[in-house]
């Protein structure tokens, strides 16, 4: 009796795992049919789908890769939208005179130049991918680069990395205004960024950005934000610094004629005869930041956006009233906290998979300074 009892208790339990395993098996293929009708079309009214055509270095489709373009970060927004509100827990509202009603695609650029090689391992041009695998060893500007690139991808931009050489007599980043207007020449707008500075939103395409802070090509050249107030921060006047570290220029014969006199601001017999002073990086002294707000901004304030230290400059941690809100500039902790930041937008295998996107696309967009100047 108890044997024939054993038998029938383990009858019983091969029965219920049996039709709980089928029951799981029908639930994947009801809910794998269910999530192709949506990505087909079911839900086309109540999603963005990325817009821009991803494609592969190798042309071969990854469904993880489609998933973060499509549904993680897809663009959220249009340009044009009333409201942007990410998670729905804040919101910010567009200004109802607007110029940007589409998104600009190529017209807008995104620049990156550097004279840093920037090739050992953990490094953007280095002999392996970078990936969190080996996470002592990731390079946080380089996650920087990245981002910027990643961004240019989700909203269809045209991203360069422009590989400069070094100046005898001052500070490589006065190479800023000529690379800037050489490139801008092409497009209705350029960005620039410091690679130690990120786009904190990847779903927010930037044209929204100018709408919010009432960039028009009619009437405006420069964008750029403030640094935190700090008597550091203050030229000599005692006016806070614009940070050259993140700056939007738009096409416009105005902007190339801020280009130049920021270009020519630091050299001999110039414009501005004491701009010399800002050629190297003195201890409590910058450089073409320097240069740019002692005197060239003065001279065409009109046409110079002044956007909030919070929401175009600094991040949380420093506690100096700049929190980054949409872009989010790392001045210290380069090599931790940009990875935490780069970190929950390219998390797990992503991270690897961008980089070798990077690498394998390069052609498209590194450049050198001889070729694009020449």
């Amino acid at each position: 009796m108890l044997a024939t009892r054993g038998y029938g208790s383990r009858r019983f339990w091969w029965a219920t795992i049996t039709v709980t395993l089928l029951f799981l098996f029908f639930t994947l293929v009801y809910f794998r049919l269910t999530s192709q009708d949506i990505l087909a079309g079911t839900s086309r009214e109540l999603v963005i789908l990325h817009q821009v055509a991803f494609e592969t270095a190798t042309k071969t489709s990854k469904p993880w890769i489609d998933f973060y373009f499509q549904r993680l970060q897809n663009p959220s927004v249009l340009p044009d939208t009333p409201k942007y509100s990410p998670f729905g827990a804040m919101e910010w509202h567009l200004p109802e005179d607007i110029a940007w009603h589409a998104g600009l695609g190529k017209d807008l650029c995104i620049i990156d130049f550097d004279d840093r090689a920037f090739d050992v391992p953990g490094q953007i041009f280095g002999p392996n991918f970078m990936s969190w695998q080996n996470a002592e060893s990731v390079h946080g500007l380089s996650l920087g680069i990245l981002n910027h690139w990643l961004y240019s991808k989700i909203h269809g931009y045209k991203y360069y990395y422009i590989v400069v050489g070094e100046y005898e007599d001052r500070r490589t980043s006065w190479k800023k205004p000529a690379v800037i207007a050489k490139l801008l020449a092409k497009h209705q707008a350029c960005i620039y960024l410091d690679s130690d500075a990120l786009f904190r939103n990847l779903d927010l395409p930037f044209e929204w950005l100018m709408n919010y802070w009432q960039l028009s090509p009619a009437s405006n050249s420069l964008a750029l934000a403030f640094d935190p107030t700090h008597e550091a921060n203050q030229d000599e006047f005692g006016k806070g610094y614009l940070n050259t570290g993140f700056l939007v220029a738009q096409n416009n014969p105005r902007t190339f004629e801020v280009l130049a006199a920021w270009e020519d601001c630091p050299n001999e017999g110039g414009r501005y005869p004491e701009c010399t002073k800002f050629r190297t990086n003195n201890p409590g002294r910058p450089t073409d930041q320097g240069g740019f707000g002692t005197y060239v901004r003065y001279d065409y304030a009109e046409i110079i956006r002044e956007l909030p230290c919070d929401e175009a400059n600094g991040f949380p941690e420093a506690h100096a009233g700049c929190d980054g809100t949409f872009v989010r500039h790392v001045w210290t902790g380069k090599d931790s906290l940009l990875k935490v930041f780069a970190g929950g937008q390219m998390p797990g295998p992503y991270l690897e998979y961008f980089h070798e996107e990077f690498v394998a696309t390069k052609a498209e967009f590194l450049m050198n300074e001889t070729e694009l100047m020449g």
